[in-house]
């Protein structure tokens, strides 16, 4: 990190943050602390650590900013403030039993951490999440990275591999090319296997998208983009890759610490008439203060990852919360909100990006658990997409810097908390074939509460479909229909809301992926049955014979000492969520573990996971609940299995191997011919910036640029400030990952639909940085790189482009604007 202006705090051994605390006061607080599974680390009156923390105390020099709202703003957190009121987090649970084995008391794990840059072409590409064919990105906010997490428990030599990327959905198509990379690679191959490794996307909704090799989950990115399956895959080995190398650094076993907290005023449930459709009895097992229905899950689970002798290595923080503050209507290639509290906690803590693997680095991984129905759009009732208040903010930008800080700031505040991780080290991973699942399990037959009105003699899954409301899309990204409509609405409205899709939808996709009628409790192609569908009326099947999205599932639990992370590639909602967890609770807590978390979008992609209930009322959630209405009830089912199977440390059925397809639907070619107006050149200055500048403003300089998919500029940076330092050189002070600082590319025939049209053509570029308050007055920058091919007979070619210099004097009224920390 590149600041002026600095002080020092002086903390022993572990908590780095203790500096933070200590120098910086309370700013991480967001909100009342509950007391359940959060232990603060006490400090003895010297300031000195407790015994228990290490052996060996020592002493280490911190530096952070003399001013953290550089990334840390306060007023951020009061945004929604009274929206929430503390409640109840987990269920009443009895005593944790012992682990079983040699391993039961064991609080000390060797680990590592890595992460690196997964960002592909950001031009001419739309965004995997919002799945909007009109969407059309065309620069940067801020770089996608994936961070890996190497656990091993010396006490029986298990290691685990959990990665966090910053990308929309994690498909098949990833893992498995994964999986090929870490069995050809000498050194994991010896340590990792598909049973423990597992593999997490954040969901950010505006990454690159069309990367799966099943054709349904590209048919709105107009087909398969191989560089960017590509480059996710190279950049999740590589994280790999760093982690291990991390681990095999660390000189002696340290503990790993766990910390429960709720975070308020952070998300809201955005499919009320589906959550309402559970029972009231049920919704009322979790009340805050004030007596009201907690209807999202507001807890925080956040592991920290400190080194025996007080070097942090990083932490994984789970929060469930849609990544949809950066609206459709954008055109920036974003991390979104959880992304921003990586960054910017990576910023405070001085993360190097491009270590080599076996030197260390800290990384901080915001991770996504169950966000089924939680928006970050607290304000969406009010103010419905896609207007600009719906986050608290003055626009997208802003409501992503709300959001991101508002885990960053319990993030902050869970750095000096929590409870040594005790136990055994273990995993289990299994497939099943989700369209052919019987529910048979008495206890999961016996936990079943929905009406009578709402059952089946037999439950069973279905072919894979999408119901109409699919098409409605959710709260934060409505689409051209309307949720809602079920089998039970009237004749009328049902071809009404198919109308309005075609309509909407007409010469956008395939036609061959459009359902040609809206289908009810009918088997309209054969050997095929849609009739378990239920209340779904179908729109696109897309499994069985389309083949279009996988039925062949992953399923996969990680036991960390007291912790299990149950791993789906659904997005689970709030209730679906408690009711695997209870029945879990009911196998796993006899042997140690207190706490479980859902995490969603891991290892592949299939959709949402609503309850029976809220199935009924097919909101969007419920639409996309592709397997039908008794699909908690099958996830629940097979994962009692993989959780028996953990608890009494028996082996697991592997289930039938993954099917994997080769796309048929391909992205049209991209045509190199970036061109010239005439007497131009490559990084020519075209705009310069102004000759001064204060803080809270923002300067722009053009560029006559090219193409931004000839040089994805990986691990580097397509916008840098640069800052000249007393011997008159410059030094490079901020990198397109950070998001006061946007790339921008501008090209003279924009392409109309997100696809590459040849000839390309000229284009330029504009770097725009976002003065914050706390950057310190100064001579300044801005500096572009690129690449250009002319025709695809010719190679890329480096060039550059400088602004002017500029002087920046500290303002006296400087608000902190929306995306800058």
């Amino acid at each position: 990190m590149s600041v002026s202006a600095s002080r020092f705090c002086v903390v022993s051994l572990i908590p780095l943050m203790l500096a933070l605390a200590g120098c910086l006061g309370a700013e991480g607080s967001s909100g009342p602390t509950a007391a359940t599974g959060t232990t603060p680390i006490a400090t003895a009156p010297n300031g000195t650590m407790p015994a228990q923390m290490a052996e060996d105390p020592t002493t280490v020099a911190v530096q952070f900013p003399a001013s953290f709202d550089g990334v840390f703003n306060r007023e951020f957190l009061k945004v929604g403030q009274g929206i929430d009121a503390p409640g109840r987090l987990e269920f009443d649970l009895p005593q944790a039993g012992r682990a079983p084995g040699p391993c039961a008391a064991n609080t000390g794990f060797l680990f590592g951490a890595g992460l690196h840059d997964v960002t592909g072409p950001v031009a001419n590409t739309g965004g995997a999440g919002w799945e909007d064919p009109m969407q059309i990105l065309a620069g940067l906010h801020t770089r996608q990275y994936s961070r890996a997490f190497a656990i091993e428990s010396p006490c029986d030599r298990k290691r685990l591999m959990f990665v966090s990327a910053d990308i929309g959905l994690m498909f098949g198509s990833i893992r498995q090319a994964v999986l090929a990379a870490v069995a050809a690679d000498p050194v994991l191959s010896v340590n990792y296997t598909p049973a423990n490794i597992m593999l997490s996307a954040t969901h950010t909704h505006q990454g690159p998208a069309g990367y799966g090799h099943h054709d349904g989950f590209n048919a709105f990115h107009y087909g398969f983009d191989q560089l960017v399956l590509d480059t996710i895959v190279a950049g999740i080995t590589e994280s790999m890759r760093k982690a291990h190398a991390s681990l095999r650094t660390q000189s002696q076993p340290a503990p790993i610490r766990l910390a429960v907290d709720e975070l308020l005023n952070a998300n809201i449930n955005r499919s009320k008439p589906a959550f309402v459709m559970n029972s009231e009895a049920e919704r009322r097992q979790f009340l805050n203060n004030l007596g009201q229905e907690v209807q999202v899950d507001k807890r925080v689970v956040q592991l920290n990852f400190y080194q025996a002798d007080g070097r942090p290595t990083g932490i994984i923080n789970w929060f469930g919360v849609h990544p949809t503050t950066i609206g459709q209507r954008q055109t920036l290639v974003s991390t979104d909100n959880k992304g921003y509290a990586s960054l910017a906690l990576e910023k405070a803590f001085g993360t190097r990006y491009n270590t080599p693997r076996g030197q260390n680095t800290f990384v901080a991984a915001f991770a996504q658990k169950d966000e089924g129905d939680a928006s970050p759009n607290i304000f969406i009732e009010e103010f419905p997409t896609p207007d600009p208040r719906r986050g608290g903010g003055a626009d997208d930008f802003e409501n992503n810097a709300i959001a991101g800080t508002k885990q960053l700031g319990k993030g902050i505040d869970l750095l000096t908390k929590g409870a040594a991780l005790k136990g055994p080290l273990d995993f289990r991973f299994m497939h099943i074939k989700m369209d052919e699942v019987t529910v048979t399990d008495p206890v999961v037959l016996r936990s079943l509460g929905h009406s009578p009105a709402l059952d089946a003699a037999t439950k069973r899954t279905c072919v894979a479909a999408l119901g109409v409301s699919f098409g409605g899309g959710a709260e934060d990204g409505p689409g051209p229909t309307v949720e809602g409509i079920s089998c039970n609405s009237s004749p009328d409205v049902i071809a009404a809301g198919q109308r309005d899709f075609e309509a909407g939808m007409a010469g956008k996709v395939p036609p061959s992926l459009l359902s040609t009628a809206v289908l009810c409790n009918f088997n309209a192609l054969p050997g095929v049955d849609l009739a378990c569908h239920a209340e779904k009326p179908i729109l696109f099947v897309v499994g069985g014979p389309t083949d279009l999205e996988p039925s062949v599932i992953p399923l996969q639990v990680f036991r960390i000492g007291n912790l299990a992370l149950v791993g789906v590639p659904w997005e689970v909602t709030t209730i679906a969520a408690r009711r695997i967890r209870k029945m879990l609770f009911d196998v796993l807590l006899p042997v140690g573990v207190d706490t479980i978390v859902i995490a969603g979008l891991v290892n592949d992609y299939t959709h949402y996971l609503t309850t029976r209930e809220e199935y009924a009322s097919q909101q969007y959630e419920g639409g996309s609940t592709i397997f039908g209405p008794w699909s908690l009830a099958a996830v629940q089912q097979e994962l009692r299995k993989i959780a028996i199977s953990l608890a009494a440390g028996t082996p697991l059925a592997a289930g039938p191997a993954y099917v994997d397809v080769a796309p048929r639907l391909i992205r049209p070619p991209y045509v190199p011919s970036d061109s010239l107006p005439p007497g131009r050149t490559f990084g020519q200055l075209l705009v310069d910036v102004p000759a001064t500048a204060k803080n809270g403003d923002t300067v722009v300089a053009r560029f006559q640029s090219a193409h931004p998919r000839n040089d994805l500029r990986l691990q580097a940076s397509y916008a840098y400030v640069e800052r000249m330092n007393g011997a008159g050189q410059w030094d490079v002070f901020m990198e397109d990952r950070d998001p006061a600082l946007r790339f921008v590319w501008i090209p003279d025939r924009p392409s109309g639909i997100p696809v590459d049209v040849a000839p390309i053509g000229p284009s330029n570029a504009e770097v725009q940085w976002t003065i914050g308050c706390s950057i310190p007055a100064g001579k300044y920058r801005l500096r572009h790189v690129a690449s250009s091919r002319t025709s695809p007979a010719t190679a890329a070619e480096p060039f550059e482009g400088v602004s002017s210099p500029f002087d920046v004097s500290v303002g006296s009224q400087c608000r902190p604007r929306g995306g800058v920390f």
